[in-house]
């Protein structure tokens, strides 16, 4: 019987925790792009989504000895990753003091530019999203890209299930009207 895909990231891990280097670097070059992804969804900067990722590796080889391989190596290494971005942007006092912030007016967002005109309503859906201010962000993500409950995110971030509540709330207002001015803007042209 051939070993699945999760047998043998199984496989890799234990070889990882019994010492082999070739391990880590098979894991390392399946799983980098898409860890880094994981990682810019929540730090929003590529370079910084690299170091993490790159830095969570050497951390994995350090502490190799102590290792026990997950019952699925893929969801360890992306919840690895998403818990280092946090905390990354905790560290890094990223949440705005404002949160009436944002970057960008709904207009100028909508309207875009002729290389935007193809662009999908997905698109323009997660253009949406990275305009929300951080924190907002940052919730609306953990909700609805990591399906992580109110609760959960609550203590992650430490803040109430009520501040949870509330920027969720914030967050679909926001994408509400940018969508609806997106509607009367296509109407329009």
């Amino acid at each position: 019987m051939k070993a699945t895909p999760k047998d043998q990231d199984i496989q890799l891990f234990q070889r990882l925790a019994a010492g082999e280097s070739q391990a880590l670097d098979a894991l390392f070059r399946q799983y980098y792009v898409e860890l880094c992804q994981v990682a810019n969804r929540f730090v929003q900067r590529e370079s910084t989504a690299e170091d993490i990722v790159q830095d969570f590796f050497v951390s994995l080889w350090e502490k190799r000895a102590t290792l026990n391989a997950p019952d699925n190596v893929g969801s360890y290494l992306r919840r690895s990753i998403r818990n280092r971005s946090l905390n990354y942007l905790r560290d890094q006092k990223r949440i705005p003091v404002d949160d009436g912030e944002v970057p960008e007016t709904i207009a100028a967002q909508a309207i875009g530019n002729k290389e935007e005109e193809g662009m999908g309503l997905k698109t323009r859906i997660n253009q949406a999203i990275n305009q929300l201010p951080e924190r907002c962000r940052l919730v609306f993500t953990m909700s609805k890209l990591e399906e992580m409950s109110h609760r959960e995110i609550a203590q992650r971030l430490d803040i109430s299930t009520k501040t949870v509540e509330n920027q969720m709330t914030r967050a679909y207002r926001y994408l509400r009207q940018w969508l609806a001015l997106l509607c009367v803007l296509n109407a329009l042209i």
